[in-house]
């Protein structure tokens, strides 16, 4: 039921249209350039589901080898099969023979060995359910405290589309979930999280599909070589029974672009049309060896994190709750502590492009947030990208205006502290009132130079970097000066410490901005500096 070969599930949007296509007529859709967005795609699922599409259209590719992607379904559906072996239940999503694979579904002994680890039984000679989801976004990966950004059980059981996408990023993304839910391979151990990063000349669904196929193929024999991956051998890691007990695969089993199903998850459909998900657990994880925890593992969308002490040097990037700030995306950038893929820098001949980065990031039994970048790149800095002379020269620049962010906040925050307290001569930074105060002015400056970050650090790609050093500094100043002014305007003082406080922030603002070789401010400050001499503290 529900087959992925031949049923038109994938909602896509066309030049012609919104419209539903089959698996081989969707890599058959994108080959030829037609497919230009998806229809029922949750915004976390996008980057995973793009991910799947291409590992599986380069590992077809790989088997069956052609000059430019073909364009007819025929192609596509034959490799899809020749990937599961010839079974085509692989691509089912129901199969209500348990015996056989399904899709993202491992295949059991039989219903009477294994129905109760998957939590069913029978009752009366009738089936008694105890699933582990009975929606598909139950069976997602997000995990909410509160029921409060992404609402649970809205969608309904019956939309096979929405079973396949929460299947897959259930399966190709998910960490460690409480004892026996274990995670993928793909990242730095349990409770980190599967970063997706990517140089994309195109935004475009298909160009980027495209692009990068072609990128993984080139790709392909030396990761084979690096991570002892072999050239013919499994890509699709359900097609087989799982005993749960141990690794069901080892890498020099697998080949490169393998799609994990890390979870025992099962589908079943009910007398009334809907669809549950039965769920059992196991005693590790579904990828081997051991030693691997790291998760560096040949993914071409994973950035490896070299400066790594606690796995041996190398380990998967994983992201922190603030996401792709600032500092995070100069460091991948520029290769300050991290270790792109080809597949994350530009190709030689590329005019603009976008750095495009998405991930969400989880902690323990908690989601942190969804963070997603598609970070433009002008054409003059693509073109000098292979210089490493100027890509040095540029992330020194890149560091040099981060420091300045920094010293501005440290200096505003500094300024805020001494105003809200009333002017003391010793500031207590520790006020648990005063600091809730100032996060919100701290959270608005940084907004305010972080939208101008990138679009300064790119003046550097062909102007005088003391130029930009200066210009940024005095526009970080002027910032911080009329988010102070704002600030001290809102404050309610007592009358008889208003003057006070206000000349200590002054003071303490311009000291440290002195201390930091920063420019004063160009705007009025919020007292005038010859107050201080008229007025007594």
């Amino acid at each position: 039921m529900h087959n992925l070969l031949s049923d038109p599930l994938i909602g896509v949007r066309t030049g012609g249209g919104e419209s539903y296509l089959s698996l081989p007529e969707l890599l058959a859709a994108l080959s030829a350039g037609r497919v230009e967005g998806y229809t029922r795609l949750r915004a976390h699922q996008c980057d995973p589901w793009h991910v799947f599409l291409v590992q599986l259209a380069a590992s077809i590719q790989a088997r069956f080898p052609s000059k430019a992607l073909p364009t007819e379904p025929t192609y596509w559906r034959d490799g899809l099969l020749d990937l599961a072996d010839g079974a085509e239940t692989a691509w089912h999503l129901l199969v209500e023979d348990v015996t056989l694979p399904a899709f993202l579904q491992h295949p059991w002994t039989s219903w009477e060995v294994e129905a109760t680890d998957f939590g069913a039984k029978m009752t009366k000679g009738m089936p008694v359910y105890r699933p582990k989801a009975t929606t598909p976004d139950e069976l997602d990966v997000l995990v909410t405290a509160k029921n409060h950004d992404v609402k649970a059980s809205r969608i309904g059981s019956s939309e096979p589309d929405a079973w396949v996408y929460a299947l897959l990023t259930l399966q190709t993304t998910s960490g460690f979930l409480g004892q026996g839910n274990y995670g993928i391979v793909r990242m730095n151990g349990g409770f980190a999280s599967r970063p997706i990063v990517a140089w994309a000349s195109s935004l475009h669904p298909s160009q980027r599909f495209a692009a990068e196929v072609n990128a993984l193929q080139k790709l392909r024999s030396e990761t084979c070589r690096k991570f002892n991956y072999v050239q013919k051998g499994v890509v699709l890691t359900w097609l087989t029974r799982w005993n749960r007990e141990t690794y069901q695969y080892f890498l020099d089993q697998l080949e490169p672009w393998f799609i994990e199903a890390a979870r025992a998850v099962r589908l079943r459909a009910l007398a009334n049309g809907s669809i549950i998900a039965l769920g059992a657990t196991s005693k590790t994880r579904q990828i081997g060896p051991e030693t691997i925890k790291n998760g560096d593992v040949g993914d071409p969308w994973t950035p490896i994190n070299v400066a790594d002490k606690k796995k041996k040097g190398r380990s998967a990037m994983t992201l922190s709750a603030e996401g792709f700030s600032p500092q995070r995306l100069a460091d991948l950038l520029f290769e300050n502590g991290f270790e792109l893929t080809p597949l994350q820098h530009p190709q030689p001949g590329n005019d603009s492009g976008w750095f495009v980065a998405s991930c969400l990031v989880r902690g323990q039994g908690t989601t942190e947030g969804f963070h997603r970048i598609e970070l433009p790149i002008p054409s003059r800095v693509c073109m000098a990208w292979s210089n490493n002379s100027f890509r040095q020269s540029l992330g020194k620049l890149a560091q040099t205006l981060l420091n300045d962010a920094k010293d501005v906040q440290k200096a505003l925050i500094a300024a805020l502290t001494i105003f809200a307290e009333g002017g003391p001569d010793l500031a207590d930074f520790t006020r648990d009132a005063v600091n809730k105060w100032l996060g919100k002015t701290s959270k608005d400056f940084s907004r305010r130079w972080e939208a101008i970050y990138f679009p300064t650090l790119w003046r550097g790609a062909d102007e005088d970097h003391e130029v930009v050093t200066q210009v940024w500094r005095q526009r970080l100043v002027d910032t911080a000066q009329a988010l102070l002014d704002e600030a001290a305007a809102r404050l309610p003082l007592i009358s008889n410490r208003l003057w006070r406080a206000r000349i200590k922030a002054n003071d303490i603002w311009r000291g440290v901005l002195r201390k930091n070789y920063l420019p004063m401010p160009s705007s009025a400050p919020i007292a005038d500096e010859g107050a201080v001499e008229e007025i007594a503290p």
